[in-house]
């Protein structure tokens, strides 16, 4: 006879069965998911050491854990527990992590296998094997695009209400997977560019400049050291290398200047070698480099500006290894100190100019010849393009068509459509190095959206990480001596912060006090610039209020000068639309 108890009992059975069975599904997926972890870590060993035999186990361990955990949460079960409350959103989760997985474990890990054994023959006594890169630009692309559609599983996933360890997790994987595929676009770009750079359909000479950045520009540094490289069938050399004092002040800009960059940077960014970069935008600045390029040398054309800062030189020492120069053994560790700050407090001219020339040739020698480490070479190589501290500018059509878009090329946005760009301009006026010691960061928000367009504040804060009465005793080839006005120990730097195309720069405060606004503008882009002191280690603090142009309702992007400390500046911010 049925009940209403033994109706409540069977239906009791069911629901703990159903709990029961979730739970034992829940368990071996996480299982799974921590199996595909420890394989990660396993490869990223393998790798490093180079052992095959333990790699392609790794691969196929990530491989099989990660198909399992898509397995277990495909399906209408999975699907329904979505649906339930408090634990609905970390299901979510849970599915759209293991499916990007199964996704990059199978379709984008395998083809870059391919590739880890080939990076051994891509550079060998100073000569890039082309065939290499050809061989190379089918994988790339096929994981290139395996990982960003492992990216897109998981990309716009809210994880704030994951319970636990899996909100971190989350995160931290979405943070994995989007590097990775950034790197393979970038990768996808150089496989598809380098053969033409490295004149295998004829000679091409480069312009290389070593951006200092202990004297800062918004490009990254001043260039005081230069080189030029001749590349022909694959084979690179340099054959000459210099100082910016080579170039002399040209009596008039080199280039025709806008009356818009007169006004924002000055004639000095076309009229002095190393101003140039004054602007943000590099492919501006690289034509300008070309003028002066060819004032000085007009019987030897140049193909393209290239440009590395010694923190990006820092980051392909870790593939490389130590290089000697001298007296002194520059590490990945050290570089930036050795170069960008002790020269200048322990040697003369001359000596600085020899340290950077010799090491500026150690390393090319080094990167152009067979390294220790080709995967960490390439892997410091892409974050040096991904931070912007390693710049390509082409004067090939076809080469810049393809570098049009990716960090490399250093361009400044323009109109974008939905996307609102803030950039800030980083620029020393001190005529010293004591940006060696500058130290800043900024942050910005949308606070609202109305008729198409963001309200948009935000925050700079700047600062000098050495004490007033220590910056005073240092040299006067670290503090400029006071040549400029600027008292020895205290740097004035001028801070460029460029709105949203076809937006607006509200309001200004510096410390707190409103300023008066001189706008300009450059390409439809609003423009302020400011003259800031820095003598203390206290923040000196820029805030602005921002309205952005028509139709730009999406997240926001802004882009802010490499300094001396590794790491990207660069960060979004979410739409308030």
């Amino acid at each position: 006879m049925l009940t209403r108890r033994r109706v409540l009992v069977a239906l009791g059975c069911v629901l703990l069965a159903a709990v029961l069975f979730t739970a034992w599904q829940a368990w071996q997926v996480q299982r799974d998911l921590r199996s595909a972890e420890a394989s990660v870590d396993d490869l990223t060993v393998a790798v490093r050491d180079g052992d095959e035999s333990a790699r392609d186990r790794a691969i196929a361990d990530l491989q099989d854990a990660s198909t399992s955990a898509a397995d277990r949460t495909d399906g209408l079960w999975w699907a329904g527990l979505t649906k339930l409350p408090f634990v609905g959103d970390d299901v979510r989760g849970v599915r759209a992590l293991s499916s990007s997985l199964e996704v990059m474990a199978n379709d984008g890990i395998s083809p870059l296998a391919v590739t880890i054994d080939d990076l051994d023959r891509l550079s060998v006594d100073g000569r890039v094997d082309v065939g290499v890169v050809e061989g190379l630009q089918g994988p790339v692309s096929d994981a290139e695009a395996a990982f960003q559609k492992a990216a897109a599983e998981v990309d716009g996933i809210d994880s704030e209400g994951f319970v636990g360890a899996l909100r971190p997790r989350f995160d931290d994987y979405v943070d994995r997977v989007d590097e990775a595929a950034g790197a393979l676009a970038a990768a996808d770009t150089a496989t598809a560019v380098l053969p033409a750079m490295v004149g295998v359909d004829g000679p091409r000479d480069y312009l290389l400049l070593f951006q200092n950045n202990a004297e800062i520009r918004a490009t990254g540094g001043m260039p005081g050291a230069w080189a030029q490289i001749h590349a022909e069938n694959g084979k690179l050399e340099m054959v000459k290398q210099g100082t910016a004092l080579d170039f002399p002040m040209a009596q008039r800009p080199v280039l025709p200047l806008s009356a818009e960059e007169v006004a924002v940077y000055g004639q000095e960014i076309g009229t002095y070698f190393q101003d140039p970069g004054f602007t943000p935008d590099f492919p501006r600045a690289a034509e300008l480099w070309r003028a002066h390029w060819n004032a000085k040398f007009p019987s030897v054309p140049i193909d393209g500006v290239l440009s590395l800062d010694p923190v990006a030189m820092s980051y392909l020492l870790e593939g490389t290894g130590p290089v000697e120069v001298g007296a002194v053994t520059l590490t990945s560790d050290n570089l930036v100190d050795e170069l960008l700050n002790k020269p200048y407090r322990e040697l003369d001219v001359q000596a600085q100019d020899a340290l950077f020339e010799d090491a500026a040739g150690a390393i090319f020698d080094r990167l152009t010849r067979k390294p220790p480490s080709p995967v960490d070479m390439v892997r410091g190589l892409n974050r040096a393009a991904t931070e912007r501290r390693f710049l390509i500018a082409s004067f090939d059509e076809a080469v810049t068509s393809e570098l049009e878009g990716s960090a490399i090329q250093g361009r400044l946005a323009g109109d974008e459509g939905s996307t609102p760009h803030i950039d800030i301009g980083v620029n020393d006026a001190t005529g010293s190095k004591m940006s060696y010691y500058l130290r800043y960061w900024a942050d910005s928000r949308a606070t609202s959206c109305a008729e198409g367009r963001q309200s948009v504040s935000g925050s700079m804060s700047l600062s000098q990480a050495i004490a007033p009465g220590e910056a005073a005793k240092l040299p006067a080839s670290v503090t400029g001596g006071g040549t400029y006005g600027t008292e020895p120990g205290t740097q004035l730097t001028f801070i460029r912060i460029y709105g949203p195309h076809g937006g607006t720069i509200d309001e200004l405060k510096v410390d707190g006090k409103r300023q008066v606004l001189d706008e300009q503008s450059i390409d439809g882009r609003p423009v302020v610039v400011l003259a800031i002191s820095i003598a203390t280690r206290d923040d000196v603090v820029i805030s602005w209020s921002m309205t952005s142009g028509p139709g730009q309702t999406g997240a926001g992007k802004v882009g802010l000068t490499p300094g001396i400390q590794a790491g990207s500046k660069d960060f979004t911010f979410a739409s308030a639309c």
